[in-house]
């Protein structure tokens, strides 16, 4: 995107009971939120446009479910250049919707406003859940990757990435740690760090990698794999 602007939502003081939403002022600068808030966050955006060229099935559909800004159908587009593809990418945030069909032109992306719990899953190879399931309540992930996984296409995949909650508990706390040094060191201060963190405590709700890997053999799937991992951040290719 372009006029990238900077992310100075929690420079201010918010009410204990103000809960983060993917509003006009999230949707705004999501961009800059997400570069400096999620270690690794560009190397893995180019490689599920990477993922995405080596398991894309010819005439199916692509799904980004919980797209935000697109990023990662821009990066599939990206690697998949000469290739006929069409992309869904779903998101429930309108504002984010807006923003998307506002500033990119590509036929090959169709944008849909919706709840990913709603969509219907149809002749896919590819489904891109990108730091979205943790914001699913969780009584509902179990039947959203059963849902999906059910739908694919024969070694088709789903592509997931999540802030994980490390096991160890010592472990856990010094991820949180750098985690904090890293946005930190990205610019800010450890008051909009707290604030964000109370903001998004009942709004995004983080599980423990063995829940997630435990998760994916209760769904069926038996072949899944870690490929990526920065700080306490986690991305699995499940393969049907």
């Amino acid at each position: 995107m372009k006029d990238l602007k900077k992310d100075n939502l929690y420079k201010k003081d918010f009410p204990r009971n103000h809960k983060f939403i993917f509003d006009n002022n999230v949707a705004d600068v999501f961009e800059d939120m997400v570069n400096r808030s999620v270690p690794g966050y560009e190397f893995l955006i180019e490689n599920i446009g990477v993922m995405a060229k080596k398991f894309y099935q010819k005439n199916t559909v692509i799904y980004d479910l919980g797209s935000s800004l697109c990023a990662c159908s821009l990066s599939i587009l990206e690697k998949l250049k000469n290739v006929e593809v069409q992309i869904c990418a779903v998101d429930s945030s309108q504002p984010m919707i807006d923003i998307c069909k506002k500033n990119i032109n590509r036929k090959e992306i169709k944008f849909i406003h919706s709840d990913i719990l709603d969509i219907d899953i149809k002749n896919t190879s590819i489904v891109i859940l990108n730091l979205t399931l943790q914001f699913i309540s969780l009584e509902k992930r179990t039947y959203l990757l059963e849902k999906i996984f059910s739908k694919l296409n024969e070694n088709g995949v789903i592509i997931i990435t999540e802030k994980i909650k490390i096991d160890k508990v010592s472990d856990d706390i010094f991820f949180k740690n750098f985690h904090d040094f890293f946005k930190e060191n990205n610019g800010y201060s450890k008051e909009e760090i707290d604030r964000k963190k109370i903001a998004l405590s009942e709004t995004m709700i983080i599980e423990t990698e063995k829940i997630h890997e435990d998760r994916f053999r209760d769904i069926g799937c038996k072949k899944f794999y870690k490929w990526f991992q920065c700080y306490n951040f986690v991305s699995w290719v499940l393969i049907k």
